[in-house]
């Protein structure tokens, strides 16, 4: 019986076979699942691309591939398969009303502490540039320790500066937190924050929709920034110039009509979130306000 996870990384192989690419022509094939590798490759319709002797080939390379990412104790989740955590059949990827074509085709995650998501629980992410002021970590520290305390799941990306500052704060409150990567979990970047890594899987969970060996590059961030915001009910932008990565994560929020708050500094990226109508906040006793106002019962 053919894996669909193998085809998934299998197809990624070929060049110019993008994301959406590969969703969209196997989407188009029925009851995928219960065909064996041959005939796939020849409903794809994909000869002038590859062989059938290559594809094969692709495919028992991905085979072993993926048997090193299970055997690390890494999940392998697709988007054509229901999942535990209902991340694609059950609509967690919270009312996007996207493309299917938009979502990642897999996801890889290590979650050590069995984290549930569900939608008892709320996710909020916080995002930020790496070169932070004291006071947007002060404030960063303040409105994670809030919603820690309200039992709210905290997404972030891991990356130096705001990202760090937030998983930290939920680490050393035990609170919980999912950080998404931009390249494969056989590798943390930065460097430096490996230990916060270990450190978030004791109540929380290491995510990307990239397989091993893939290294970190700046279209794939911009590819994380993505799955930020879809994850999230509410995303809050601390501090970034305009033209910082944080803004790719902004603009899928809008897209997705998220509730975008942003802190109110000087920096020319939150100046433009707030003209553009994101909730407002100068300090944490505004925030607790304006959060208890959204969410009354």
């Amino acid at each position: 019986m053919l894996d669909i996870n193998t085809l998934i990384l299998s197809l990624t192989k070929i060049k110019n076979f993008g994301r959406k690419k590969i969703y969209k022509i196997l989407f188009q094939i029925q009851n995928l699942k219960n065909k064996d590798i041959k005939e796939i490759y020849k409903e794809l319709q994909i000869a002038i691309k590859i062989s059938e002797n290559e594809f094969i080939s692709n495919y028992d390379e991905a085979k072993q591939e993926l048997k090193k990412i299970k055997d690390a104790n890494v999940e392998i989740l697709n988007i054509f398969e229901n999942d535990v955590y209902g991340f694609f059949k059950d609509n967690l990827f919270l009312n996007n009303n996207l493309e299917s074509s938009e979502f990642p085709n897999q996801l890889f995650l290590i979650n050590k502490s069995k984290l549930k998501l569900d939608y008892n629980k709320k996710i909020f992410t916080v995002i930020g540039t790496r070169n932070n002021s004291k006071k947007s970590k002060e404030i960063t520290e303040k409105i994670v320790s809030f919603l820690v305390k309200k039992q709210i799941i905290i997404v972030s990306g891991l990356a130096k500066g705001i990202d760090t500052i937030a998983h930290k704060k939920v680490t050393d409150l035990d609170g919980e937190t999912i950080a998404i990567l931009g390249n494969g979990l056989d590798t943390i970047y930065p460097a430096e924050n490996r230990d916060l890594a270990k450190n978030i899987l004791g109540k929380g969970i290491l995510l990307s929709e990239y397989p091993f060996g893939i290294k970190t590059e700046k279209f794939r961030l911009v590819e994380r920034d993505r799955i930020q915001a879809m994850l999230a009910n509410d995303i809050i932008l601390i501090e970034s110039s305009i033209d910082g990565g944080s803004m790719h994560a902004i603009k899928w929020a809008k897209r997705l009509n998220k509730n975008i708050w942003c802190f109110d500094i000087d920096a020319s990226g939150n100046t433009q979130t707030i003209n553009d109508g994101a909730i407002k906040f100068s300090n944490l006793e505004e925030f607790i306000r304006k959060y208890n106002d959204l969410n009354k019962e």
